[in-house]
């Protein structure tokens, strides 16, 4: 990445990614990198109590999202270099691990937020009874021998919502291996995430499609209800 750098031409929808536990936003920089070559403009805070647990089940982590989001969307009329660059009619993305991942559950059922229409919780835990303010696309990415985030708490979640809905499931996978570069199952990882923000905020059917194919791999099981 080069600081600083000018922003591309045209008009882009906002992607936020949240990292967890004793993490920062450079700890996900092969996510935050794939969202922001894919044609999204990419929030993602460093957040200071990055150990509390404590503040993502009591919503804190949650409305910083929410915060972020706002703060962000008003850059397209502040006089910076983001002013006309930023789509804010597409509705809103939000993606994160761990606990960045139960901050985004926690953003479509506790604490709402009505300006999301793509999800990407991973590795996250059930957060509350879906709200029906949100209309959201969401897909889950977990490994079911993940220690840390129950996998069947996740599927839960899954299972209470409605579509459009996915569940890339890492088999044999633990807490992160698979968001990490050189790991079997890695590249499925990142064309889902990318292919499902691109299909819910840019309308891009032919991402949609490749849903399937890039989710699909051996050590993977892909679950879709997409209409």
């Amino acid at each position: 990445p080069i600081p600083d750098a000018p922003l591309a031409d045209g008009v882009f929808p906002i992607a936020h990614w949240n990292h967890g536990a004793y993490g920062n936003s450079d700890s996900y920089a092969s996510q935050t990198h794939a969202i922001a070559s894919a044609g999204f403009i990419c929030p993602a805070p460093s957040i200071s109590d990055n150990t509390n647990i404590g503040s993502v089940y009591g919503g804190e982590w949650s409305k910083d999202v929410s915060e972020v989001i706002t703060r962000t969307l008003a850059l397209n009329d502040s006089g910076t270099p983001f002013s006309g660059h930023i789509d804010t009619g597409a509705g809103v993305g939000v993606s994160g691990h761990s606990m960045g991942g139960m901050t985004v559950h926690g953003l479509l059922t506790a604490w709402p937020d009505d300006r999301i229409v793509a999800a990407v919780p991973v590795a996250c835990v059930d957060m509350g009874t879906p709200a029906d303010s949100v209309d959201a696309g969401v897909l889950f990415i977990h490994g079911d021998q993940d220690p840390t985030c129950q996998y069947s708490l996740a599927r839960q979640a899954y299972d209470e919502l409605s579509a459009p809905k996915a569940f890339l499931t890492h088999v044999g996978a633990d807490h992160a291996a698979y968001l990490n570069p050189g790991f079997r199952t890695f590249e499925n990882t990142q064309n889902t995430l990318v292919d499902w923000f691109r299909w819910r905020l840019y309308d891009d059917t032919a991402a949609r499609d490749r849903l399937a194919a890039d989710a699909t791999a051996d050590g993977t099981r892909w679950d879709a209800v997409l209409t």
